[in-house]
């Protein structure tokens, strides 16, 4: 007996030790708050269970009424702590349903009479001890453990809701060892004539757990035990002392077990953490990704805009591509470009597009009179919308949809500070634009703005090689025309005094001569005039010039001529480069009606790829009598030649030996071709 005291307080220490332990760890789980109720219960109904084993062992004989003394205050505080922690576990970790604040009043009555029935138990002949031991375990013990047992099934449903299945055994675990507990520590206790605890002897011998002695009552009561101690040991086979033992066991092994939900917790926690971890990493790894890709993708695009205006492409396909890029990269529903008038007395839609197609608005005009975009051109500030705006002020915005506009953001065009224009995008849907976006959409409109430059300036540079063509034409005019004009005038003179003179066949020597020259010049002025119709006549396109050119000359100079054009689709040529490859063809055919004396000449046109990107082969041949380049009058127009060849960033050839003709071979570089495909446009 003296054993199973020791390891009954042994077991409850243990739990009460655990506790303890589980306070110093960090969690926010509800069961935390209540631990130094269980760990103080712990130790007292250890100490409890102590006392017993000193009383029942009888060492401390002398001092055995201060150990019933203290039996007494430690049996009721361990029931005191039990109910605290019961209750704090069926209502802290879980708050009940509101209806129970009528508990308390339900539960007054019957304790009220609980209590009344108690007091009158003490005037019985039984030792007080035992009275208070029974109600100790009858009000304390039993509610206390069964709250507790209550509290972690509610745990364990909770749990198991949530889906933890394994913290919501190990609640199981202890609710069922608590419940347990209140079966063996609350409801079975010393045979005494009242209760459920009551004998039907008349005659019983009692014996004192506290004092170790036995006495005898005489009272007749008809009740029949079912709830004391002997009434146990006669139905189990095993006393009291036993079972209580194994339900200190069973609580302090199933509670422990328990208190591993902060372990649990912890291991979750850490998982949690571990994958929200996981998850920034593979979410800051993908937005990395992203944006390297929109980076790379707004780079790509400012590099091909800007070789396209680099290599003076029409400022109508480069508006075209930009517009394209912005739908694209921007995910808009409408995007719009606007240019001032020649007048600078309206803002006209330009280009647009939308979620099918871009189109590039020509032969008409449409006037753009949105009060944000005007706005926009007068304080020459660029506009996001934040979201509140009202649906109307976007009336006007997007052209040729009935949808209306719910974002948009607006960036005025400026060319050497001054408003020539705007960029705007638009969506149908309330998906605002950023900031980012805003920035990366005024980055397009400098590009815009340098196309509309770059265009500008193409212009004028065609206009220029207009006007050297000119000039160079009116120079060969001086040179070779006016100069046999000036030779016929003075012929004329000398040809009135050979008549004069009667000298006839000097005279018809004259003539013939002078026959001659003006065959030469009427050639000179018959090419000069096919020369400039031909450069002027840009819109033919480059194989029809050229064609129609070389038949003329041929006709005109009694040559045969034959011409092959191998280029399939366009020539992706600049139209500088065009024009200086028409004015090579006139200056090579120049040369050989002036010097070669040729019977054929030979022009063939074709696409090659040199150094891994497409190039334009034109080349010119003749049978006439070649030249030698040292010493030959042809050298200022070979070097002319050249020259034209090498400012947009092509070469010249040429091979000649006498009497073997000349081949002239000019290479001139096309566009690259694009990485992006364009959509189809539109012409209005």
């Amino acid at each position: 007996m003296i054993l199973l005291y020791f390891f009954y307080g042994l077991a409850f220490e243990g739990l009460g030790l655990a506790a303890y332990l589980q306070l110093r760890r960090e969690g926010d789980f509800p069961l935390k708050k209540e631990l130094p109720w269980l760990a103080s219960f712990g130790i007292v109904g250890g100490v409890a269970g102590w006392v017993d084993m000193f009383l029942t062992s009888g060492t401390l004989a002398e001092i055995s009424s201060i150990l019933s003394i203290v039996r007494i205050i430690v049996h009721l505080l361990t029931g005191l702590l039990l109910l605290r922690f019961g209750w704090g576990m069926l209502n802290n970790l879980n708050p009940l349903p509101a209806w129970s604040i009528f508990i308390p009043g339900i539960l007054i009555v019957p304790i009220a009479f609980v209590i009344t029935y108690a007091v009158t138990t003490f005037i019985t002949p039984s030792p007080i001890e035992i009275p208070i031991e029974i109600w100790t375990r009858y009000l304390l013990y039993m509610p206390g453990s069964f709250l507790a047992g209550i509290g972690f099934l509610r745990q364990w449903y909770a749990q198991r809701k949530l889906g933890l299945y394994d913290v919501s055994n190990l609640m199981l675990g202890a609710g069922l060892a608590f419940l347990f507990e209140a079966v063996v520590m609350g409801l079975i206790v010393p045979a005494a004539p009242y209760g459920p605890a009551s004998y039907y002897n008349y005659d019983r011998v009692i014996h004192n757990a506290f004092s170790g002695e036995s006495i005898e009552v005489s009272e007749q009561y008809g009740l029949t035990a079912w709830l004391d101690y002997q009434s146990v040991l006669d139905t189990t086979g095993i006393p009291i002392e036993i079972w209580r033992l194994l339900s200190a066991v069973i609580v302090t092994y199933f509670v422990v077990k328990a208190l591993d939900v902060f372990e649990a917790i912890r291991k979750r926690q850490v998982r949690a953490l571990q994958e929200d971890r996981d998850r920034a990493q593979w979410e800051a790894f993908e937005a990395q990704i992203l944006a390297r890709q929109t980076t790379e993708n707004w780079t790509n695009a400012l590099i091909n805009i800007s070789r396209r205006i680099a290599e003076l492409e029409h400022v109508d396909d480069i508006l075209v591509y930009i517009v394209d890029t912005v739908h694209q990269l921007l995910r808009t529903s409408f995007v719009g470009v606007a240019i001032q008038n020649q007048e600078n007395s309206s803002l006209e839609l330009k280009c647009y597009s939308n979620s099918r197609s871009i189109h590039l608005v020509a032969n008409v005009s449409v006037a753009v009179t949105n009060p944000l975009i005007q706005d926009v051109m007068r304080s020459s500030n660029s506009y996001l919308s934040q979201g509140s705006e009202a649906v109307e002020m976007f009336d006007g915005i997007c052209f040729f949809t009935n949808e209306l506009a719910r974002a948009a953001v607006i960036v005025p065009l400026k060319l050497e500070n001054t408003n020539i224009g705007a960029l705007w995008i638009a969506r149908f849907e309330d998906d605002p634009f950023s900031e980012t976006d805003m920035i990366w959409l005024e980055s397009m409109a400098d590009q815009v703005t340098i196309a509309i430059q770059h265009g500008l300036m193409t212009s004028q540079l065609q206009s220029l090689s207009i006007v050297q063509e000119r000039g160079r034409i009116a120079r060969e005019m001086h040179d070779g025309l006016a100069q046999v004009l000036g030779y016929l005038n003075l012929q004329t003179q000398t040809l009135g005094s050979l008549l004069k003179q009667g000298k006839v066949e000097k005279l018809q020597d004259e003539l013939t001569q002078m026959r001659q020259a003006i065959q030469t010049a009427h050639a000179d002025v018959r090419e000069n005039i096919l020369s400039l119709r031909t450069t002027l006549a840009q819109e033919k396109g480059l194989d029809a010039a050229a064609e129609e050119y070389l038949t003329e000359f041929g006709i005109q100079m009694g040559i045969k001529t034959k011409f092959a054009f191998q280029v399939e689709g366009d020539l992706n040529l600049s139209s500088v480069a065009e024009v200086q490859l028409v004015c090579i063809l006139q200056e090579a055919l120049t040369n050989i009606r002036k010097h070669a004396q040729a019977l054929e000449v030979k022009v063939s046109i074709r696409k090659e790829n040199h150094g891994g990107g497409d190039h334009i082969h034109m080349q010119v041949m003749d049978d006439g009598i070649g030249f030698r380049a040292a010493g030959t009058k042809r050298n200022f127009g070979l070097q002319t030649m050249r020259e034209r060849a090498e400012s947009v960033g092509g070469q010249l050839n040429i091979k000649s030996g006498n009497g073997k003709g000349t081949s002239i071979e000019c290479l001139l570089p096309c566009l690259q071709p694009e990485r992006l495909q364009k959509q189809s446009v539109v012409l209005h």
